[in-house]
């Protein structure tokens, strides 16, 4: 009898501890590493939506404003865009794509708990298209883990979320293509993470993380000529020019020492025009007539694909730089620096010879002659389309657009010419 009873305990004491472990046994088929991952940071991902205010530019009777006023011509429309994004801090610090919000009158973030806030523009850049916005709260919010995109490994497990349209938590998963594809885009060559995770247009600025539930880079384009690819910045250089934004509410356009001017005469590269006296580039030796070949192995054959690179390096930051002189292949460090005081009416001098001064009323008198189409007394009124109101201010247009073209507008015998320059 008691050997009955003590088999009968033992059996009835695995039925309970299966019943206990069944749960376990059955959650450990279904719940997967990317599951895992999807959970640490599905609440830190938010929908993002834009309001913008435009103008009706139509007019019937010729922009008489009689008429306008008087029938109201003067409308204005309301349009929407949406999109993703996530926090990096629990105060609210919210990272996008900087063409999610461009322009925006308004700016609403929807968490994964439906709870929608208003969210107010910090900074951003729209070459290297990120934006940082904060949400006008007091709360706390779920931060995501930021990891790093220097040792990505391809053809490893990654995810990409979104928060599209209001739908929580939209996921698509893939591996990595490539680490760092490099790309055409209209800002010139753009180094992508490349994966088959379908990113659509709503998951735009939203998250991709990989197995460990780490953000490693921010959805942000789809390659329209083929299918199934999608393109993700690298989350280094979020973590490079996020201090940049938080402190100058943008980001600072690096200076190299030394201006670039496109060359027909040679294959690859941009000829080296001017060398400042005071650079670390002369200190290094670096001359005029060099070419420069690329940054950070990031080939640079055009102004567009310069500006990138000095977007996305800020003053501070250590650069690489190849360099050709004659036959001779050149590689070393450079460190970006922070763009000399009056460095756009130097260049103004240094390429033109046009001395300014300024008078009452904000004109910008031209001291100096240079070619034939600009004359002594001529008034800079405006460069590329901005009206000029001081010295301060005519310096930083041209500093915007030094690595290209700009476009004076001149005032002269009582009438206004467009003159483009190329600093």
């Amino acid at each position: 009898m008691d050997k009955i009873c003590q088999n009968f305990s033992i059996k009835f004491t695995v039925i309970i501890l299966c019943l206990l472990m069944a749960p376990f046994l059955y959650a450990t088929n279904r719940t997967t590493n990317v599951v895992n991952a999807i959970n640490k940071i599905e609440n830190s991902v938010v929908n993002i939506r834009t309001e913008k205010i435009i103008k009706d530019s139509y007019d019937p009777f010729f922009n008489d404003p009689f008429f306008k006023n008087f029938f109201d011509f003067n409308k204005t429309y309301k349009t929407q865009s949406l999109g993703s994004g996530f926090f990096i801090n629990k105060n609210g610090l919210i990272v996008t794509n900087y063409h999610v919000i461009e322009a925006a009158n308004r700016i609403f973030v929807i968490d994964n708990n439906n709870h929608q806030y208003e969210a107010e523009y910090i900074g951003g850049n729209s070459i290297i298209d990120i934006a940082i916005i904060k949400i006008k709260s007091k709360n706390e919010f779920p931060e995501a883990i930021l990891g790093t995109s220097k040792d990505i490994m391809l053809g490893e497990t990654i995810i990409a979320i979104g928060n599209p349209y209001g739908l929580n938590s939209s996921v698509t998963t893939g591996v990595v293509s490539a680490k760092n594809r490099i790309i055409k885009s209209n800002n010139g060559l753009v180094a992508f993470i490349q994966t088959d995770a379908l990113i659509n247009p709503g998951n735009s600025g939203g998250p991709l993380i990989n197995i460990d539930g780490e953000v490693i880079g921010i959805n942000s384009a789809i390659y329209k000529d083929a299918q199934g690819i999608g393109f993700s910045t690298p989350i280094d250089l979020l973590k490079r020019v996020l201090p940049e934004i938080l402190k100058y509410k943008k980001i600072r356009k690096g200076y190299l020492g030394f201006i670039t001017k496109s060359d027909n005469q040679i294959e690859t590269g941009m000829t080296i025009k001017y060398v400042d006296n005071g650079s670390h580039a002369a200190s290094l030796g670096i001359k005029k007539g060099d070419v420069l070949l690329s940054i950070n192995n990031m080939p640079v054959d055009n102004l567009k694909s310069l500006e990138y690179q000095l977007y996305i390096y800020p003053p501070g930051n250590k650069i690489m730089v190849s360099l050709k002189r004659g036959k001779n292949i050149y590689n070393g460090s450079l460190i970006v620096g922070v763009m000399p005081e009056n460095f756009g009416l130097k260049l103004l001098d240094i390429f033109y010879g046009i001395k300014i001064e300024e008078q009452k009323g904000f004109f910008i008198v031209i001291k100096s002659k240079i070619p034939d189409y600009i004359k002594n007394g001529d008034k800079i009124i405006a460069v590329n389309n901005k009206e000029i109101n001081s010295l301060k201010e005519f310096n930083n247009y041209l500093i915007d657009d030094y690595t290209g073209s700009s476009t004076l507008t001149i005032y002269r015998n009582n009438g206004i010419i467009n003159i483009k320059i190329g600093l």
